[in-house]
């Protein structure tokens, strides 16, 4: 069995888990103002992901205790399962800091990222949380591909097209170039995980990353 057949029998049912989570909670409830200890948590698990890919532990150790601080503002906001996801990341990220293990840190900040996007689902916001879940996705991609965790890095394209199918149409209104650019990067992605090319995974996630900023901004 080839590559590419072996990667298409893990793609579909890797397409409807991502459909799963990354779909908005129906019934959840809903308020207006998404609050600022929300949005300053999806600020501070991004900034120390930038931190341990420059090997800042310094730094990241600060933000280890920002990140705390806001788990309690979280708290006194939120009930206690919608945070738990956050708080078992933020546990698992102080462990693994304290031991400089940078991938498995960066995996636990991802994830963290991940469990603020589930928060965001239950507000109303100005940019689709879909574009969110591509930012984590993109994330997500890259990292397993450097771990050589080739399934979990289709996953990741496959969640990664899903969600931009979401907001394709409201892209390509506003930039078109932008449009093709996502499309060809998320082509190209595909094909790199099925060839288990590492450099070049990493490379083409990165740049989607540069272009998941820009679809913000279309906002």
């Amino acid at each position: 069995m080839t590559r590419l057949q072996i990667a298409s029998l893990v793609l579909a049912p890797a397409l409807a888990v991502a459909g799963l989570a990354s779909a908005v909670r129906v019934g959840a409830p809903r308020a207006d103002v998404l609050p600022p200890a929300v949005s300053i948590a999806e600020g501070l698990a991004e900034d120390i992901q930038a931190d341990l890919e420059a090997r800042n532990w310094t730094m990241a150790e600060a933000r280890i205790g920002e990140l705390e601080k806001n788990r309690l503002r979280l708290r006194v906001l939120l009930q206690a399962p919608t945070i738990a996801g956050y708080q078992v990341a933020l546990d698992s990220l102080r462990s693994q800091l304290a031991r400089h293990d940078q991938p498995a840190a960066l995996q636990s900040a991802n994830r963290m990222s991940r469990e603020i996007v589930h928060i965001m689902t239950n507000y109303d916001l100005k940019i689709p949380v879909q574009v969110s879940y591509m930012d984590v996705a993109g994330r997500d991609a890259k990292y397993a591909a450097e771990g050589g965790r080739w399934e979990e890095a289709v996953a990741a394209g496959a969640e990664l097209r899903v969600n931009y199918v979401a907001v394709q149409s409201h892209v390509a209104s506003k930039n078109p170039t932008l449009d093709r650019q996502v499309r060809q990067q998320l082509n190209e992605l595909d094909a790199a995980v099925t060839e288990r090319a590492r450099t070049r995974v990493g490379a083409i996630a990165t740049a989607l990353l540069e272009n998941v900023d820009l679809v913000e901004r279309t906002y």
